[in-house]
């Protein structure tokens, strides 16, 4: 063997040498980084955490040495607890704090230097990866584990992580969301639509906009979590789905005089009572054309018994009502916290003095945890044109499995039962959180395979022109619309039962 060949075998072997080495220190590091107790988190902040509209965190939503954490309701807790500043919150702050020092402490080689490009678009190997200043996600970012469950993957990220809308990551080969960590050095913004997966370890804090989903946890140091209709899945490990429930109905529409108010009806079915709030919504809209002024709430209970009324929420239960985190927002809008047995009840929203405008009648599950549940829903009131359509949200939650329901728009029935102007023909659309149309009927007959699907329910509409959808819905919120076909108007009902 020649001098020449004795010093490339050597320079092989000292290049495998430091390769391994690499990989055995990384592999060193990454095994002693730990979430601790904050791996039970779905969502965990230092100040604050704030979420608007129907977000569904997986995983436990915690918040220490702040206190705050609001939006919950209508915001979803499954799988987990809300800790507020509680010893739970603080050990898990502390341990977070102690996995971002080790987090930061990786080393990452000059070759992982993605300083000045976008996320988007790259596979990524395991190993540690970083940013000097800012890191941007345009596009699909896919993490490749080459066939190894453990294989762990770092991004450092010196100053800001932002994604834009309606980007995504990608897992191939084994990579796992548990194995996957954003450290970042100030704040996350991750855009609206994005489907991100990985933990995000933010210095400062993390903000999601509508309609990002989130396959990981969203933890800041020393700042504020901040959520906007937003789905959080915190990568434990796999559980048997548990059912759904049904947590929310709302209706908005113009709210008139006689029978053309707002009404809202609910069954509870099981063997507990259940507490819930009913909220009378006017003032406080914007953006809707002229609003109910002063809304006026009643609450019936079965044979249509009057149990209590509400013309401003902070005349009568003002403390109660604030506990629940879901006061309105203005001193004229109405609130009723009732604890009510099983049965059937209506909510009737009309304005003070015989006014009129748009209005929101809307009643939220206190109590999901109870031998009760929601099993029908549903909204009566005039329906219009344009703006003033029947627009009916409802949310499912408390559970992981997905829900069969039937969704019904009731109309030309209705002229049997004394009602005065229904609806000829109404049509009914359902619609996903985002806003996104999921399916649309306008006569229930007209589809052969949803007509066996509804009649199979044995809640099939008496009339062949009014219409329903069965559909399997996972947790989330959802939006029902009736409208008149042709721009028909009448007094019209949109219902939404349970299939179980």
């Amino acid at each position: 063997m020649n001098n020449r060949t004795a010093s490339f075998r050597l320079g092989l072997r000292s290049g495998l040498i430091l390769a391994l080495a690499a990989l055995a220190s990384f592999a060193a590091q990454a095994r002693a980084q730990s979430l601790g107790s904050a791996e039970n988190f779905g969502v965990l902040g230092a100040s604050t955490v704030t979420s608007t509209g129907a977000s569904v965190v997986n995983g436990s939503v915690g918040v220490a040495p702040g206190s705050a954490i609001t939006g919950f309701p209508p915001g979803i807790v499954v799988n987990g607890a809300i800790h507020a500043a509680d010893a739970t919150a603080t050990q898990a702050h502390a341990d977070f704090a102690t996995a971002y020092t080790a987090f930061a402490g990786l080393v990452s080689p000059p070759a992982n230097d993605l300083t000045g490009a976008d996320l988007g678009g790259m596979t990524l190997r395991p190993g540690v990866y970083h940013y000097d200043t800012s890191a941007t996600s345009g596009g699909i970012l896919t993490f490749d584990a080459q066939n190894d469950p453990s294989a762990r993957f770092v991004i450092k990220i010196g100053t800001t992580l932002i994604t834009a809308s309606s980007s995504s990551v990608v897992l191939i080969n084994g990579a796992d969301a548990r194995n996957i960590y954003f450290q970042v050095g100030t704040s996350a913004t991750l855009g609206s639509g994005s489907s991100f997966i990985g933990n995000i370890l933010a210095y400062a804090s993390v903000t999601t906009v509508s309609g990002t989903s989130v396959t990981g946890r969203l933890l800041a140091l020393t700042g504020a979590v901040t959520l906007d209709s937003n789905a959080v899945t915190y990568p434990g490990l796999t559980t048997t789905p548990t059912p759904a429930q049904l947590l929310n109905i709302s209706e908005r529409r113009k709210v008139q005089t006689g029978e053309n108010v707002s009404i809202a009806g609910f069954i509870i079915t099981g063997n507990a009572s259940k507490k819930v709030i009913v909220r009378g919504i006017g003032p406080s809209l914007t953006g809707v054309g002229p609003v109910l002024a002063d809304p006026v709430l009643e609450l019936h209970g079965p044979n249509n018994s009057l149990i209590t009324m509400n013309n401003n929420w902070r005349d009568s239960q003002e403390t109660e009502i604030q506990n629940t985190g879901l006061a309105p927002t203005d001193n004229l809008e109405s609130a009723i916290v009732a604890t009510l047995a099983p049965g059937n009840y209506t909510a009737l929203l009309r304005g003070n003095n015989e006014t009129s405008g748009v209005g929101i009648v809307e009643m939220y599950d206190l109590d999901p945890a109870s031998d009760s549940q929601l099993a029908n829903i549903s909204t009566r009131g005039l329906v219009e044109t344009g703006p003033d359509v029947m627009i009916g949200g409802f949310i499912f939650g408390n559970g992981t499995a997905s829900e069969r329901v039937i969704v019904r728009a009731i109309g030309p029935s209705l002229s049997g039962m004394g009602i005065t102007n229904a609806l000829a023909d109404p049509t009914l659309e359902l619609h996903d959180g985002n806003g996104a149309l999921l399916i649309s009927d306008d006569n229930w007959q007209d589809d052969a395979n949803q007509a066996a699907l509804i009649t199979a329910t044995g809640m099939a509409p008496t009339d062949r022109l009014e219409s329903a959808i069965v559909a399997t819905l996972p947790p989330g919120a959802y939006t029902a619309i009736v409208a008149g076909n042709g721009g028909g108007m009448g007094v019209g009902v949109m219902e939404v039962y349970h299939l179980k």
